[in-house]
C-alpha cells in the first residue's frame, strides 16, 4: 500500500474521530444524566458538529486535492529540465 493511500486513511480516520469525539463530549453530561436516552442525546447533538465536519472536508477537497493533483515537484522538473 502506497504512502499516500496510508496518509489518506489517516486524514479520514483524524475527521471522524474529532467529529466524534466532538459531539459526544458535548453530550456526555446528558447522557449521564439520562442514559436510556442515549441515541436521542446523540442524534440530538450531532448537528452542532457538522459545520466543522463540512468545513474539514471542503478545505480538503478545494485546497489539498489541487496541490496533489499538480504534483509541485514533478511540474518543475518537467518545465525546467526540457
Amino acid at each position: 500500500e502506497s504512502v499516500m493511500g496510508r496518509y489518506f486513511y489517516y486524514q479520514l480516520t483524524n475527521i471522524y474521530i474529532t467529529v466524534t469525539s466532538g459531539f459526544v463530549w458535548r453530550a456526555l453530561a446528558d447522557i449521564l444524566d439520562h442514559p436510556s436516552n442515549v441515541l436521542f442525546i446523540l442524534a440530538d447533538k450531532f448537528p452542532t458538529v457538522v459545520g466543522y465536519f463540512v468545513s474539514i472536508l471542503l478545505t480538503k477537497i478545494l485546497a489539498g486535492l489541487p496541490v496533489i493533483i499538480l504534483r509541485g515537484g514533478a511540474l518543475a522538473r518537467m518545465l525546467f529540465l526540457r
